[in-house]
């Protein structure tokens, strides 16, 4: 774990004390919102359930959901190549 201490904070300081470190160490263009986006992304183009990935990041609609992962790059199979892989 990259701040084991941010376990312990509450979950509402949480992203201002990950900023803050963040802000020491010099890094920016991170969040951990941006975190839950990229997850989101990585899960919806790995093919993972929808509803896992809803569950994992604790959504509780679908929308919500959807509008995290919306910038995921598909890769998207012809129909041909689709149909030899999910038979």
């Amino acid at each position: 774990m990259l701040f084991p201490y941010l376990a312990t904070v509450r979950s509402g300081d949480r992203a201002t004390e990950f900023k803050q470190r963040c802000t020491g160490l010099g890094i920016t263009g991170i969040s951990l919102h941006s975190y839950r986006y990229a997850w989101a992304e990585r899960a919806k183009v790995a093919g993972y359930p929808e509803r896992f990935a809803q569950e994992a990041l604790g959504h509780n609609s679908k929308a919500v959901h959807r509008a995290y992962a919306k910038n995921a790059q598909m890769k998207l199979p012809s129909l041909e190549e689709y149909e030899r892989t999910s038979q």
